[in-house]
């Protein structure tokens, strides 16, 4: 039995965050299964409508009286098209969450208290760790690119972070908090379609229902503790607009290219077999066949129901038998498919790393994923950056700052070179240099410990120190064997040939 959590972001009933996810579809399942994702006892329906060029065209007309309209097409696409498929989760997955730097508070006049910012640190960290942000907000991002906005709620304890998809058709943009972050209302309509979502929400859900049942005004913000909203197009917070709507048209007609070269791969086995049925050479009668018609017919009947396969139709004329076939110059086709596809993926970007034919060079690949990160993560990362510190200040009392680095995982390696060139100069980058290799920052001081003081490699695997980490003292040099190659010289002898090669000029 859980215990009951009454922390302002916690939930009120007897049910952890871990527990709430299990029952919301994310349980451990039972006989060998790692995730149970739905429960078998229920019937689940998920309706996707069918949308053509027509239309979006009328969507596109009006745009803001067909916001539910073109959400709906940009997940029907999702499902029905498998290069906007890729093309959305090449976005969704390109941020870095883990790539990070943590920092405790600090004042310039009366300096640090050692103890207070190690408190803060450690508490920050705690949580951070607890959040698996880089997990949870996959489907957050993922959601934006499909729809442009993600409205969520949100519940944390020491089991973890649960973050609810509130419905988009049942919420509204109506503000934003000091922190920078949305701030959104729902519409409690929504609880009288499912009631028992109230039976596990905490207190506050309840009262905004009753409020509504009480003076039928629907909308009511969502609780602060609770919300998180985030949106792609930051700059029109009127119109929700999927941000992947310019190249609606060409996926649409990809997709009827597709289903058109479908049509033409069955016309190509097609055929068509009739048998003619010969008259007497000479007669004037129509009637004066050389086959007796019903005995023709009883081996057409034979014919069609036992050696013909469903590809082939047949037919009985006056003649002899014969065939039509409906060849297509397929490699036409295919090319067709191939440009179309091309032609999308160039104009939704990634197309260097979703396209592989169109990678020429390892600079206009670079180039390439620099834009596309900062098209991906530019306005959603500082979003999730000030909903994470507006989160921390609400669960401590003096919580560090987080900064996440604007980096995707096609760029994070040239921010490391130069972070690390910031802590060769003894800037301190150290611990934000580690969350680059995977790890966080209580990871890295903790196997940092364990490696240097409780097992002491530094000093039992002294081939491991580098010229950055040696000792400048003759007294005390580290190990430091000859490099492979051409033997050093010293200055002196440098600067000695220097003078000779010029002397001899």
């Amino acid at each position: 039995m859980a215990k009951e959590n009454t922390s302002a972001t916690g939930t009120s009933k007897k049910e952890t965050v871990a527990e709430m996810k299990e029952r919301l579809n994310y349980a451990k399942a039972k006989g060998g299964l790692d995730v149970l994702l739905r429960d078998l006892n229920k019937t689940y329906t998920k309706t996707i409508n069918t949308f053509n060029k027509e239309t979006l065209r009328g969507y596109l007309e009006n745009i803001g009286s067909n916001e539910k309209n073109l959400r709906n097409l940009s997940w029907y696409l999702y499902y029905r098209s498998q290069i906007y498929a890729r093309i959305v989760n090449f976005y969704a997955n390109m941020f870095c969450l883990d790539c990070r730097s943590v920092i405790p508070d600090y004042d310039l006049v009366k300096g640090g208290d050692a103890n207070k910012m190690l408190k803060s640190y450690q508490d920050t960290l705690d949580i951070i760790d607890n959040m698996r942000l880089q997990d949870e907000f996959y489907n957050v991002f993922l959601t934006c690119f499909i729809q442009d906005i993600f409205y969520g709620v949100v519940f944390y304890d020491d089991t973890g972070i649960f973050i609810y998809n509130f419905p988009a058709d049942y919420a509204k943009i109506v503000g934003k908090y000091k922190t920078g972050d949305l701030a959104y209302a729902i519409d409690c309509s929504y609880f009288k379609k499912y009631p028992e979502l109230l039976e596990y929400f905490p207190e506050p859900f309840n009262k905004l229902n009753n409020q509504y049942l009480s003076d039928g005004i629907r909308w009511q913000e969502m609780p602060a503790e609770y919300a998180m909203c985030l949106k792609f197009r930051s700059e029109d917070l009127d119109t929700i607009v999927p941000p992947l709507v310019p190249i609606f048209n060409s996926i649409i007609n990809l997709s009827d290219l597709e289903d058109i070269q479908a049509i033409a791969d069955k016309q190509q086995i097609y055929k068509l077999l009739w048998v003619e049925l010969e008259t007497i050479n000479g007669t004037k009668s129509v009637d004066d066949w050389k086959v007796d018609p019903d005995l023709l017919i009883e081996y057409f009947n034979r014919m069609i129901n036992e050696a013909i396969p469903d590809y082939i139709s047949a037919a009985i004329i006056p003649g002899k038998i014969n065939e039509i076939s409906f060849p297509e110059d397929q490699t036409s086709d295919t090319n067709k498919i191939a440009k179309a596809t091309e032609t999308v993926l160039n104009t939704a970007g990634g197309a260097e790393v979703l396209n592989g034919a169109t990678i020429n060079n390892t600079y206009a690949f670079q180039m390439a994923a620099i834009q596309n990160t900062e098209y991906a993560i530019s306005s959603l990362l500082p979003q999730a950056q000030s909903w994470v510190n507006r989160f921390l200040g609400q669960l401590l009392s003096n919580p560090s700052k987080v900064k996440f680095f604007p980096v995707s995982v096609y760029t994070k390696k040239e921010y490391k070179d130069e972070m690390l060139q910031s802590a060769q100069n003894s800037l301190p980058t150290i611990l934000a240099l580690n969350t680059f290799n995977g790890f966080s920052e209580k990871e890295t001081l903790a196997l940092n410990f364990l490696e240097q003081d409780v097992l002491q490699l530094g000093n039992k695997l002294r081939p491991l120190n580098t010229s950055y980490t040696q000792s400048g003292n003759d007294g005390d040099k580290a190990y430091n064997p000859e490099p492979s190659g051409a033997p050093t010289k010293d200055i002196a002898d440098i600067s000695d040939s220097g003078e000779k090669s010029r002397a001899n000029k």
